[in-house]
């Protein structure tokens, strides 16, 4: 068995990849990526969660999307701090074959002797050469050995979180399936109540020289909010807007985020019937109808409904491409 000793002996804490020729830059390099990792993930809008039992469904899917993201982005922290591991392991590994043992140090420190000049000034630059080499390694080695010790924690509470957010998630679904499940049957008690009652929404009077989007909005006045659903019978914010501009030969994604990407911006002052407003970020659509109105699918238990564009806070004016 061999000994430790001697020339500026290298600590093995971690058995970790082969053997390889590393320098002391490589430790800088692993933190900088490290941190580069952690960064990854923004703070979403909902990361201090919100209420689930009296949330409505387009809530709950937003938080249930923010929390997927989130559970992402721990995952991707966690392959980061998992590759710095496994390098600065590799590193500790090379260092020790190198310097770890006497047989290493008197084979290095020969090998230096060896290629060095013939008088004894030559030989004693290559001992102090290979000195200052052996001392930057066994500098490397320890800063990398003190790295491990944080890593391994700092994955334990990644995975810890991960987990968090999986039984979240699990809640979440359930919360959203019990919400739809709400939103169906307020929306059949909507439907009932319509039957039976003058519909004065569904009545109102179109522009005689509004365009084919507009008039098709118009036609669905008083159809009941249905989520998920683009027609006839019922729609959500997105599905509305996809319909009508599908009469129109026009493709649309379905939904409120996508239709913001498949527009562009335009001013207040610039729109037009036919162009769509977005409130809420890009979660909810509407189509602009003239006279500062809008024409959109409310929310579970509500209708299709005229309302002022400024019912709920605009994020931006968008027009489809040309």
């Amino acid at each position: 068995m061999s000994n430790r000793t001697g020339l500026g002996h290298v600590p093995h804490r971690i058995h970790g990849l082969a053997p390889s020729a590393r320098s002391l830059g490589f430790v800088s390099l692993a933190l900088v990526n490290l941190s580069a990792g952690i960064g990854l993930a923004a703070v979403p809008a909902h990361a201090n969660g919100i209420d689930l039992e009296n949330s409505d469904t387009v809530e709950i899917s937003s938080y249930l999307n923010d929390l997927r993201q989130r559970r992402s982005s721990e995952v991707e922290k966690i392959d980061v701090l998992e590759t710095e591991r496994s390098d600065l392991e590799a590193l500790i590994e090379g260092a020790e074959g190198d310097f770890g043992t006497v047989e290493a140090q008197l084979a290095r420190a020969t090998q230096a002797l060896n290629e060095a000049n013939g008088d004894l000034s030559g030989k004693f630059e290559a001992l102090a050469a290979f000195r200052v080499e052996q001392a930057d390694r066994y500098e490397a080695s320890e800063q990398a050995s003190e790295r491990l010790e944080s890593v391994a924690p700092e994955i334990s509470r990644g995975t810890e979180r991960i987990e968090g957010l999986g039984v979240e998630i699990g809640r979440s679904r359930r919360a959203l399936e019990e919400a739809e499940q709400a939103a169906a049957q307020a929306q059949a008690e909507a439907a009932a109540r319509s039957e039976t009652a003058p519909d004065s929404t569904g009545s109102a009077d179109r522009p005689g020289s509004a365009n084919a989007v507009v008039r098709f909005a118009y036609d669905q006045l008083g159809k009941p909010y249905g989520f998920g659903k683009s027609g006839p019978e019922a729609y959500d914010c997105s599905g509305l807007v996809m319909a009508a501009y599908s009469q129109s030969g026009v493709s649309l994604s379905r939904t409120s985020q996508g239709q913001w990407s498949d527009t562009v911006p335009i001013s207040r002052s610039e729109l037009s019937p036919g162009d769509l407003v977005f409130f809420y970020g890009s979660g909810h659509s509407s189509l602009y109808i003239g006279g500062n109105q809008v024409i959109h699918a409310t929310k579970p238990g509500d209708i299709v409904k005229i309302a002022s564009i400024d019912v709920m806070p605009v994020s931006g004016y968008r027009r489809v491409r040309a």
